[in-house]
């Protein structure tokens, strides 16, 4: 059975995340940032400014702490240290002043902490660090991300507009400040000529009370015509639809959510905590797992298996094949496959009675 053509991309974007995890090639936090935010294609002056941001986020929130180290002639001297976990992250630079000048000394544990800055973060970066780790990469309480995200599911209601934004990694009141400054939108083009001067311009211009980091105008474009579809189409349930005004037609966020993840559209997986699990049962506390548990979750989100849709037992097999062939966990066998195949049904598709998706 031949892989989907998306799905070989994405594996060979973890391959590729795994290999610059692993690299020990000395770079800086400017570099760092600019490799991570590259990889989702802002535009240029937006990743410059949320480089900068990040930069200064960074310098204001991590705890320092000395350590001696021995310079080129032996004598001892006190170095500004980043920690993560007690494990040395940052290394302060002489040569190149402030904190995007740090050296990285572990990129695993500086993704650890970027992660609690950065709200676009990479699916193969993230599936990458897990497979490096062995952990998940985790918001923290205090962190920027979670408070955002946390505030926005705290509505009753949402707008479609509130809706394309939150999935689109967008403050929505931001996104209202820059259609209503055209200025905004001509400072973030992709105009070669003056980056510096508007991105300087645009630093200026944008409120303080907006943070740039929940700034990608350009995913909430590519987004729109899809979320506006499924409003004007009542893909999901509506509390108000607004033929003249799709934006101002209202929802439960929770439905709008539930519509967004069956359709695959990358929004942060926090809201999925504050959204979609508040009438679950509790999660088990030890975060324990197994390479099985995680394929099984794996195909049954890219096959979307529910009660609804069983799907066929043999297609079902045949991926579970590729994925124990692909993470070589164990030896490729033909029956765990199957019996994997089976644990993700449920019993009563074994008599052939639960549905099938068309």
């Amino acid at each position: 059975m031949n892989k989907p053509f998306e799905q070989k991309i994405q594996e060979q974007n973890v391959d590729s995340w795994k290999r610059w995890l692993c690299d020990t090639t000395p770079i800086n936090v400017q570099q760092g940032l600019d490799d991570i935010l590259s990889h989702n294609n802002p535009p240029f002056v937006l990743k410059e400014m949320q480089i900068r941001h990040l930069g200064s986020k960074l310098r204001g929130n991590v705890v320092f702490a000395g350590v001696p180290i021995r310079n080129e002639d032996g004598f001892e001297k006190l170095n500004d240290v980043v920690k993560v976990d007690d494990i040395v992250t940052l290394l302060s630079n002489f040569n190149t002043p402030g904190m995007l000048g740090y050296t990285i000394k572990s990129r695993p544990q500086f993704v650890k902490l970027i992660y609690q800055y950065l709200p676009c973060f990479p699916v193969a970066l993230y599936e990458a660090c897990k497979a490096i780790t062995g952990e998940n990469l985790i918001l923290d309480d205090l962190s920027e991300v979670r408070e955002f995200y946390e505030s926005g599911s705290k509505f009753d209601l949402w707008t479609g507009h509130e809706l394309c934004a939150y999935l689109s990694h967008c403050d929505p009141d931001a996104l209202d400040f820059i259609s209503e400054h055209p200025e905004a939108q001509d400072l973030m083009s992709e105009d070669p000529k003056s980056r510096n001067s508007r991105l300087n311009k645009l630093e200026r211009l944008l409120p303080s009370r907006f943070s740039c980091i929940f700034l990608r105008p350009d995913l909430y474009e590519k987004n729109l015509s899809l979320v506006k579809a499924a409003i004007l189409g009542e893909a999901f349930e509506l509390i108000h639809l607004d033929r003249d005004n799709w934006a101002q037609s209202t929802l439960n966020p929770k439905k709008g959510l539930e519509w967004a993840k069956k359709k695959g559209i990358g929004y942060h997986p926090v809201l999925d905590e504050y959204l979609l699990t508040l009438n679950r049962e509790p999660a088990i506390s030890s975060g324990y797992t197994t390479p099985y548990v995680e394929m099984m979750r794996e195909v049954i989100s890219e096959m979307e298996i529910s009660s609804e849709n069983q799907g066929k037992k043999e297609a079902i097999a045949a991926l579970f094949e590729e994925k124990l062939a692909y993470h070589k966990t164990t030896p490729l066998s033909q029956k765990l496959a199957d019996a994997m195949a089976t644990l993700v049904r449920l019993p009563e598709s074994q008599q052939g009675r639960a549905k099938r998706k068309g």
